[in-house]
């Protein structure tokens, strides 16, 4: 994984771009400038782990670009339980249940991510409590869409 700059990252990505993914949806601008300064920003190849099978989560990924599959243990074994696409994120269940993750996660094609990590996430609610409340609105919303997608498929 290659780590960017804000600055790099900004020369792709508007702030009304990320409005227009679910994570970001009904979040002032200031509050995602703040998530985008404080956070980790990287650009992933197809090979690259976002999480490895067993792994205890330090944050989670949120995907901007590109897609990232989600497989039940070891990306060998070739079980997906889910395609990532932009504005999905990942590892957020398992920072929250402070359990592993279930597998690996690894992208598809090239990705470019933001790694949000648990101090930061936990800092939000005394930078903004309403917009923090609605980051986790949306991420529990993308959940439900990923849970309900996963149950559709069985």
């Amino acid at each position: 994984m290659e780590p960017l700059t804000k600055a790099q990252f900004d020369q792709h990505y508007t702030i009304e771009h990320l409005r227009e993914l679910s994570v970001f949806g009904a979040l002032n601008q200031d509050f995602v400038e703040h998530l985008l300064d404080q956070c980790e920003i990287y650009r992933t190849e197809p090979g690259d782990l976002l999480f490895q099978d067993g792994q205890s989560p330090n944050g989670f990924y949120i995907l901007i670009d590109g897609d990232s599959t989600l497989y039940c243990g070891p990306q060998l074994k070739n079980q997906i339980v889910n395609v990532l696409r932009p504005g999905e994120c990942v590892g957020f269940i398992s920072m929250l249940s402070m359990n592993p993750v279930i597998g690996d996660v690894t992208p598809t094609v090239g990705s470019v991510v933001l790694h949000i990590r648990n101090p930061l996430f936990a800092s939000l609610p005394e930078i903004d409590g309403e917009q923090s409340f609605i980051l986790l609105m949306n991420l529990t919303r993308n959940i439900c869409r990923a849970y309900i997608k996963h149950a559709i498929q069985e």
